[in-house]
C-alpha cells in the first residue's frame, strides 16, 4: 500500500476537502502519518504488508470506538493495533 492510496482513503472518509475544517485536516494528517509509520515498521521488521482494506476497516472501527469507547472484538492484530495507535495519537484532541 502506497502513501497515495492512504491519502485517497482518508480524503474519501473526510468528504470534500473544500468543506473540511482545519481541525479535521489536522486529525487526518495525524492518522495518515501514524498509518505510514506503522506500515513501514511492520514491513521492515516483520515483512507484513498493511493493506488498504486493513486501513479502511480500522477507520470504520475508529469512528465506532470513539462513539462507544469500546474496542471491536477481533483477532486481526494489524487492524486492532492500527486502531489503538490512532486512538492514542488522538487522545489530545478528544
Amino acid at each position: 500500500m502506497d502513501e497515495s492510496a492512504i491519502d485517497k482513503l482518508f480524503i474519501k472518509a473526510a468528504g470534500s476537502t473544500a468543506e473540511t475544517s482545519e481541525d479535521a485536516r489536522r486529525v487526518f494528517g495525524i492518522l495518515v502519518s501514524s498509518t505510514l509509520r506503522y506500515r513501514d515498521l511492520l514491513k521492515d521488521e516483520l515483512g507484513i504488508i498493511v493493506t488498504v482494506e486493513d486501513v479502511r476497516i480500522a477507520l470504520e472501527w475508529l469512528l465506532d470506538s470513539m462513539g462507544t469507547k469500546k474496542l471491536p472484538e477481533t483477532n486481526n492484530a494489524v487492524r486492532l493495533d492500527l486502531l489503538k495507535i490512532w486512538l492514542d495519537e488522538l487522545k489530545p484532541y478528544s
